[in-house]
């Protein structure tokens, strides 16, 4: 939870309306340009201001219902208010033109179906990689960290509102957790699994060999969410 703002403590910064106004703007123009929503460093270089103002501008627009965030692993992505508001809705359309494109695609594909969604998946997995990630330095992570990462990488670009979730099994095994998933446990979308099974692989690939993946638990099945395991060969 966002801690509780003094105003008092804001007043050096609210003191210049017409500089907080301008803040402001810039603020709401780079946040309305991106699809998933920034950081404060993200924010803070593409406004050229430090990271500490830029904090204590983005607590002063919460405050004022400008702006909200999402958390994404340890840290916030910060999106406009009114984005929020209609939340419900559009995740619902989101979900409903993911499974009508998935629907479409499984009757062009046949009973290859699986088989390409999880290419297309491992293609997506490596552009999310390319994307936000650096390849320098990630071949000396631990197990751990890998699953931490595609966890992270993940919950960034889903379409709608999920907790996907890391669990280390042991030093070599761990299991990612999507709840809610896409598939929203309709048999005829468990191919959106598949395809996420070969995001996980597209990404988890640039770091380590030896890496297998496949789903542990479905929707599908009866369970509040989906699963996938992850395994490691040294």
């Amino acid at each position: 939870m966002i801690a509780k703002i003094n105003f008092v403590d804001l007043v050096p910064f609210m003191a210049n309306e017409e500089k907080l106004n301008e803040i402001e703007e810039k603020i709401l123009d780079v946040l309305n340009n991106s699809l998933f929503g920034m950081s404060i460093t993200e924010i803070a270089k593409k406004i050229d201001r430090n990271r500490m103002t830029v904090a204590k501008y983005l607590d002063i627009m919460h405050a004022k219902n400008l702006i909200d965030f999402k958390k994404v692993g340890t840290s916030k992505l910060w999106i406009p208010r009114e984005r929020t508001l209609n939340m419900n809705l559009k995740m619902a359309l989101i979900i409903q033109y993911f499974q009508m494109y998935n629907s479409a695609i499984n009757e062009y594909l046949g009973n290859k179906k699986y088989e390409v969604n999880r290419q297309i998946g491992i293609k997506i997995g490596e552009n999310i990689f390319e994307q936000y990630f650096p390849k320098a330095g990630l071949k000396a992570k631990k197990f751990s960290d890998l699953v931490q990462f595609c966890a992270q990488a993940m919950e960034r670009v889903y379409p709608i509102p999920s907790q996907i979730e890391p669990k280390i099994i042991d030093e070599n095994t761990a299991e990612v957790i999507i709840e809610p998933c896409l598939c929203q446990g309709k048999a005829e979308n468990n191919s959106i699994c598949e395809m996420q099974t070969g995001i996980i692989i597209g990404l988890s690939k640039h770091i380590f060999d030896n890496i297998s993946i496949e789903e542990k638990g479905c929707m599908c099945d009866g369970k509040s969410y989906c699963s996938y395991l992850i395994k490691y060969s040294p």
